[in-house]
């Protein structure tokens, strides 16, 4: 399935540049798994889950389809600036993917990826704990053919 592919795809390789030391300081207290491919369950856990809203942007006769992928990045936790910090650095390395094609599955092909929003708070509950999320729309093309 593209949608799973595509999100390991990105998830790893953000996995791989944490652990080689691309974001310094404390960001990521544990290296080894900073981020998650699940709904939040844990504070302080960063988790890469889709939205809704992805679509085929456009199509042409011999079935390749140029679509976007719409994804967040959500975290939990009672330190909301290092949350904001954590999920800016994410964006700052996305928007450097774009040049990056070899990050591609069987099926599809990386064209780019946009941040069309900063980390913003999106929750708060009674006991200080504030969930921040940023959203990532990913564009890929496929081959309707093939799949």
């Amino acid at each position: 399935m593209i949608i799973n592919d595509l999100q390991e795809t990105i998830r790893q390789s953000l996995n791989e540049q944490i652990q080689n030391g691309l974001f310094e300081g404390d960001l990521f207290p544990d290296p080894k798994k900073p981020i998650f491919i699940r709904y939040m369950d844990k504070d302080d856990t960063l988790c890469f889950v889709p939205n809704p809203g992805s679509h085929v942007v456009e199509q042409d006769y011999s079935g390749v389809q140029y679509k976007q992928y719409n994804y967040a990045f959500t975290i939990r936790t009672t330190n909301g600036a290092m949350a904001k910090t954590r999920l800016f650095k994410i964006s700052q390395y996305l928007q450097t993917l774009s040049d990056l094609k070899s990050i591609s599955g069987a099926h599809w092909r990386f064209d780019h990826i946009e941040v069309p929003s900063e980390p913003a708070e999106i929750l708060q509950d009674l006991k200080g704990a504030v969930t921040y999320s940023m959203d990532v729309a990913v564009f890929i093309y496929t081959n309707k053919g093939v799949l």
